[in-house]
């Protein structure tokens, strides 16, 4: 899909284009905009996006010992392969979420959510200085995305470990964490394909740079981070008590079953550890047809985490996800903030498989 965008923004301009062309004279003239100057613009912008892109596949991800041949096939496209619309958006939303993690202009979003949660961390569970030799608490970050919390747990000391289920997420945290090696290298138009919602015409031509900064760069041999990838729960069933702390930002309602979620973080936990929280209940499977989705309210949650967790902060925080600083619409979620400690009370009950259902 990442290969395939340059064919799908093409087909985006060709639909402006071709709504363009429908007017009659009288509208047409009205439109301030040069077509020809802006179709030029788009391309160019597509074509850097693409070349950015590009770079995200990589036979490196794979975790696995490939021949020359198949090294070369994973950066093909296959002849005739037409990518799912689902996984075009995807990579969509992979551009977007470039300037939430590593863009400079996505510290806003940044110290809204990844800041509080830190600090959370910081205040019930401090890590030692970098350099002490002494054991770093296990700080483990599902849904990472692009790996900027972990990164910025890591820094302050933490042993950070983030976990992404999404492929085109995985690419990228790679790119930036092990194919990097200067700030603000790659140059991006997120925000190219967002038709609605400009408030000035040429908006959409607006670049952002990455990273605004390079890991090889900020962490020191003292630092621990780790990627994981894979579903969560599959991931770390059989990881009772190992952790020290458990960070989800935009998270919690990406569970089919919101229930089995917390059992598991419950498990992840040692007694005595912190789990920390900053984010909505959008429940990313409310509306897909044919697909769990256990929509609960915080009312409802928050009596079932405190089965497991002593809840010492709470609050609302006002936060954006992946926000276009230039539009003329901006979604601001209600975010639900929260910091527990993990009791003594023994996880029990099973919940029902939610894959492969």
């Amino acid at each position: 899909s990442c290969f395939g965008y340059r064919e799908d923004a093409v087909e985006e301009l060709r639909r402006w284009k071709a709504l363009r062309s429908s007017l009659d004279d009288q509208d047409e003239v009205l439109w301030m905009t040069n077509p020809l100057e802006y179709e030029v613009n788009f391309r160019a912008c597509i074509d850097r996006n693409a070349q950015f892109l590009d770079l995200l596949p990589t036979p490196d991800v794979c975790g696995a010992q490939l021949s020359q041949r198949q090294g070369w096939l994973a950066l093909q496209m296959p002849r005739n392969h037409r990518p799912a619309s689902r996984n075009m958006s995807k990579v969509r939303t992979t551009l977007r979420q470039f300037v939430r993690d590593w863009a400079k202009e996505g510290q806003a979003e940044r110290d809204a959510t990844y800041k509080p949660l830190i600090e959370a961390v910081q205040r019930h569970l401090p890590a030692p200085p970098l350099g002490s030799g002494m054991r770093k608490p296990r700080v483990l970050c599902p849904g990472s995305g692009l790996g900027r919390l972990p990164f910025d747990f890591a820094r302050v000391g933490y042993a950070a470990q983030g976990n992404e289920f999404s492929y085109h997420m995985l690419l990228g945290s790679h790119l930036i964490y092990n194919r990097t090696q200067q700030r603000e290298c790659y140059e991006m138009y997120p925000f190219l394909l967002s038709f609605v919602n400009r408030r000035g015409a040429k908006d959409a031509f607006k670049s952002y740079r990455v990273p605004d900064l390079v890991p090889c760069e900020e962490l020191t041999r003292d630092c621990e981070i780790s990627m994981a990838a894979g579903e969560f729960v599959e991931v770390y069933k059989d990881q009772k008590e190992e952790w020290d702390a458990v960070v989800t930002a935009f998270f919690l309602d990406t569970a089919k079953n919101i229930f089995l979620y917390v059992r598991t973080i419950a498990e992840l936990i040692r007694p005595g550890g912190v789990w920390t929280n900053l984010g909505p209940l959008l429940y990313h499977y409310a509306d897909v047809e044919d697909e769990i989705s256990i929509e609960l309210s915080w009312e409802e949650v928050r009596v079932f985490i405190c089965k497991f967790f002593d809840i010492v902060e709470e609050e609302r925080r006002d936060a954006h996800y992946t926000l276009n600083p230039k539009g003329l619409m901006r979604t601001v979620f209600r975010s639900i903030f929260f910091t527990a400690v993990r009791n003594n009370e023994p996880v029990t009950g099973t919940s029902k498989p939610v894959y492969g259902a």
